[in-house]
């Protein structure tokens, strides 16, 4: 793989350095982007009902809006005077 030469020329040694760093780094990386894409396509396919009830969520809030419901139990009228609180003490 790598194999150590004795160049007495300080700055290409730090060329060959730099070069070989630079490609340790690019291939990480593309390893690393690859690995997230198959995880994420993974657990895309693994969890279905994750991209079905957004879908449900698009169609229940882009739905009908005419059928209003009133609520089931509907605040009723009292005889009692409203009372008030006040931090006086």
């Amino acid at each position: 793989m790598y194999e150590p030469t004795h160049e007495p020329d300080p700055v290409r040694r730090r060329d060959r350095g730099l070069l070989r760093v630079g490609s340790t780094t690019r291939r990480t990386a593309s390893a690393a982007t690859a690995a997230a894409l198959l995880l994420g396509a993974g657990y895309a396919h693994v969890l279905p009902s994750v991209s079905s009830l957004a879908s449900d969520a698009v169609e229940h809030s882009s739905g009908d809006h005419q059928r209003s419901q009133a609520p089931a139990n509907a605040p009723g009228s009292t005889t009692q005077q409203p009372q008030t609180t006040s931090g006086a003490s």
